[in-house]
């Protein structure tokens, strides 16, 4: 289970912020991790990207002296887990059609802008969960009871928004406040807490649970995991949910994100035509070579088993097709999927579809 608060400890302490940099973070010598591939991108697109430059990456690192990290398939997890959560802010967000939806929302009926609409309800201009939208779903998931009612006393539809809306929307409200162009916050917790938390027997749990049934798609952006179990879906449930600290809604969104990372399924005979190809037998079925033999590997390469062996191994593999005048093979996401697929001899659950 990849966990993204570790990650982001790991880009520090492995020292890839040193080079790298993950939405403005860190380094400007190499590219920004966040925002490397299009979006969407799986375990084995990443593992694709760090094969196809790691010599370039361990020449620069060699050239400024820094260590070189020994990741662990763990290490791998929570690294993806991190980079996945940092792509959340690239959805752009469109302050003209947030007006619109405001409006056609009739958000302002109880939503002053500067000053109150509605007795007892906080204006825009006083929220503090603009920057945050970890809070802003925590808010959202709170206080869903309230709006409810209120909806119905006022013999209203109980809004249902898109990923798209929700980001428009607070693009549009972060303007009205002075906050746009402020870089936002965005933590996710421990996966691990989040689970046990979601796992347990609180009250909330049946309605978080009912919530992400209901909205199985990938998450692409921040905003569908606000959106399940904040927005929309609340009352798929018979009990009112009970509140959630913020910090409980973090671990919450952590193990969410978690949860995306299926293995994709290779085409095992592709794999076979990629072995093949990229001539990776002429080490892994040659005995003499010293690489693992290809039986060996079976059941253990797992895309971020992959990354692991990449950096704990891949600098003597780089030696070695070096004195045996071998260019070093670049490989596609897919390609790599397919790869890993053969290599492990089985076929890996599918994410869901998008």
């Amino acid at each position: 289970m990849g966990d993204a608060s570790r990650g982001k400890a790991l880009f520090h302490t492995g020292n890839c912020i040193l080079c790298h940099s993950a939405n403005g973070e860190g380094g400007n010598e190499a590219p920004d991790l966040a925002r490397a591939v299009e979006r969407g991108y799986s375990p084995y697109q990443l593992a694709a990207v760090l094969w196809d430059h790691a010599p370039a990456m361990w020449a620069l690192m060699a050239k400024k002296g820094i260590p070189r990290p020994q990741l662990t398939e763990q290490d791998a997890a929570d690294l993806f887990a991190y980079f996945f959560a940092a792509r959340y802010f690239e959805m752009p967000a469109d302050s003209g059609r947030g007006k619109q939806v405001f409006r056609s929302k009739q958000c302002g009926l109880c939503h002053g802008v500067t000053s109150p609409a509605r007795e007892g309800v906080k204006p825009v201009a006083q929220w503090q969960s603009l920057d945050n939208p970890i809070a802003l779903a925590q808010q959202m998931w709170n206080h869903a009871s309230e709006m409810r009612t209120a909806h119905d006393q006022a013999k209203l539809p109980y809004p249902r928004l898109t990923p798209q809306q929700l980001t428009d929307l607070l693009g549009y409200l972060r303007g009205l406040v002075g906050s746009r162009g402020k870089q936002a916050e965005f933590s996710p917790g421990s996966a691990a807490s989040g689970q046990e938390l979601y796992k347990s027997e609180k009250a909330a749990r049946p309605a978080i649970a009912a919530a992400w049934r209901l909205n199985r798609a990938p998450l692409d952006t921040l905003w569908p995991i606000s959106r399940r179990p904040c927005g929309n879906h609340p009352f798929q449930v018979q009990s009112v949910p009970a509140a959630l600290s913020y910090q409980e809604m973090r671990e919450l969104v952590g193990y969410l994100i978690s949860m995306q990372f299926f293995e994709e399924r290779g085409n095992l005979e592709q794999g076979r035509r990629v072995y093949e190809r990229k001539g990776c037998g002429a080490c892994h079925d040659n005995p003499a070579s010293g690489a693992p033999a290809r039986s060996d590997l079976a059941g253990r390469m797992t895309s971020f088993a992959l990354v692991a062996a990449l950096w704990q191994h891949g600098p003597q593999m780089l030696e070695h097709m070096q004195k045996g005048k071998v260019s070093w093979p670049t490989l596609t996401g897919e390609e790599m999927a397919d790869l890993g697929t053969y290599l492990h001899g089985l076929e890996f659950k599918r994410r869901p579809a998008r």
